[in-house]
This record gives structure tokens, C-alpha cells and sequence, in this order.
């Protein structure tokens, strides 16, 4: 089932529709190969152990030990993206490229000049101190979604070059797509607190449907309903990542935080600075 699989992906990311007499069919065969045989391994593979398998391994490596966020769960592929940012993280740190995003009072203040405008116009005359508080919320909101989409970007890329998981990310990355479909359409059908913050959100939303079109030959930019300029704006973004991607060395995760802050033009509203360390447990055997 797995040479299946794998025929079924080259195929499709080498997809020629000249000379083939009905492209679509051809290419939706394809794709239904692709998704037939990944639900099948993925039902006769023991993922939660091959993560294990993955957990030891860092710890071994690195002498420190790998803590799973209870937003993980037991999600097999949730926890390996954070098997990968741990790795990430430790590779960072031995080259002395350990930084950390974070907020100062003139970044928040430079978020709010942005924003302000928006939430005046929502807020009655005799609640104006609720503004900053929520500005902060918003900013803070997407400061956490920034951050962990630009590092699952890259987990998902490292991901990719472990063949025995890819049956596991297709479908895994798939519905998370999927799901950032579902968040925007909501988002358009309701009034948003700022439409600045919601615009934000919804460039670093579309930006996986990019990877995921680069990794499985299959489209799902044009579910989005955006409006074509954050789709290339989004796509933008995307080259620029993938042009870092390409020669990642320690510490790179965060020239693409720099590099998308700056297209977003929020570098005034971030600070990357080197990381405060902190204690770590190391591995008892």
C-alpha cells in the first residue's frame, strides 16, 4: 500500500495534463489513489509508537527531555510537529541562535495605533477604557497564532522528509486546511472587533494551503474566501519561506518570522530578541 501511496504523490506532483485525453479525470483518479491508500496505512499503522519512537530519539540526542503540550493531546501527529520544534528549538540553541518573540510597551503601542481606530468606532463614548484591554486581547490572540504557524510551516516541511509519515500528514494537514476554510468563511458571515487583525489572521490561514499544494499536488487556495490580493499576498509570503526553506540552517526559523513581519508590516509591533534561559528537565533513565 505504501508503493501505492507513493506512485500515487509522484504522480500527481508531476501531473502533465498534456496528451491526456480527460486531465481532470486522470487527475482526480489520482488524487482519490492518494487518499484511498493514505487512510489505509494510517489504519494499519501504529503512529502513537512511531512517535514514541521519535520522543526517544530527541531525548537521547539532545540529554533533555521533550515536553508535549496538553494541546497535543494524543494526537500522533500534533505531538511529532512538537517533536520537530524541539529539535528546532536545541538546534537554535547550540548554534547560539536561541531567540524568542516578544512584546514591549512600544510594540504594543505601535499594534494599537493599527487598531485603534477600528475598536473606537465599536466601543460606546462611556467604555473607552475597554479599548486597550481589548486590543491587547486581539493582539495577543495573534501573536500565539502567528508564532506557532510560522513553526508548524516549518515542522510540516521537515515532516515531509520522513517518508513513513507523509500517509499521516496528508490527511492530517488536509483537514487542518480545511478547517482554516471553515474559521474564514464564519469569519466573512459575522462583524469582526478589526477587520486589520481579522486580515492578518487570514494571511497566515491561507499560507499552509500553499505547502500543502507544493508537498501533495493538490489545490485548496481557491476554497479560501478572500479577497485576491491576501491570496497573493499569501502566496508571497510563501516563496519567501520556501526560498529560506530550501538552504535551513539553525536559527532560520526566526529570519522567517523577521521576514514575515516585515511583509505583513508589523516589525515595529514584534521584537525577536535572544532568548532568557531558563531551567531544563534533563532525561532520567
Amino acid at each position: 500500500m505504501e508503493k501505492e501511496f507513493e506512485q500515487a504523490l509522484n504522480s500527481l506532483l508531476n501531473f502533465d495534463p498534456a496528451g491526456v485525453s480527460d486531465p481532470a479525470a486522470s487527475y482526480n483518479a489520482l488524487f482519490k489513489q492518494m487518499i484511498s491508500s493514505s487512510m489505509q496505512i494510517c489504519n494499519s499503522t501504529d503512529y502513537a509508537a512511531l512517535v514514541n519512537q521519535k520522543i526517544e530519539a530527541a531525548e537521547k540526542k539532545y540529554g533533555v527531555k521533550v515536553e508535549i503540550s496538553e494541546d497535543a493531546g494524543e494526537d500522533p501527529y500534533k505531538k511529532l510537529r512538537e517533536v520537530v520544534r524541539f529539535e528546532l528549538a536545541r538546534e537554535s540553541l547550540l548554534a547560539n541562535m536561541d531567540y524568542e518573540v516578544c512584546c514591549t510597551e512600544s510594540n504594543l503601542a505601535n499594534a494599537m495605533g493599527k487598531i485603534r481606530g477600528e475598536l473606537d468606532k465599536i466601543v460606546p463614548e462611556s467604555q473607552k477604557e475597554v479599548v486597550d484591554s481589548m486590543g491587547y486581547a486581539l493582539y495577543s490572540d495573534f501573536t500565539k497564532y502567528f508564532v506557532c504557524s510560522v513553526f508548524d510551516l516549518i515542522a510540516d516541511a521537515k515532516i515531509y522528509q520522513m517518508k513513513e509519515f507523509r500517509p499521516l500528514q496528508l490527511n492530517a494537514m488536509g483537514k487542518e486546511v480545511r478547517t482554516n476554510v471553515n474559521v474564514i468563511h464564519q469569519q466573512n458571515g459575522k462583524p469582526q472587533k478589526s477587520e486589520t487583525v481579522t486580515n492578518w489572521f487570514s494571511l497566515m490561514m491561507v499560507l499552509p494551503s500553499f505547502l500543502f499544494k507544493k508537498l501533495y499536488g493538490v489545490s485548496l487556495t481557491e476554497m479560501f474566501e478572500v479577497s485576491q490580493k491576501q491570496k497573493d499576498d499569501s502566496a508571497h509570503m510563501f516563496n519567501i519561506f520556501q526560498r529560506t526553506n530550501e538552504s535551513f540552517v539553525a536559527g532560520d526559523e526566526y529570519k522567517i518570522l523577521l521576514h514575515f513581519l516585515a511583509e505583513m508590516g508589523l516589525s515595529e509591533c514584534f521584537t525577536v530578541r535572544p532568548k532568557v534561559k531558563k531551567a531544563e528537565k534533563p532525561v532520567v533513565n
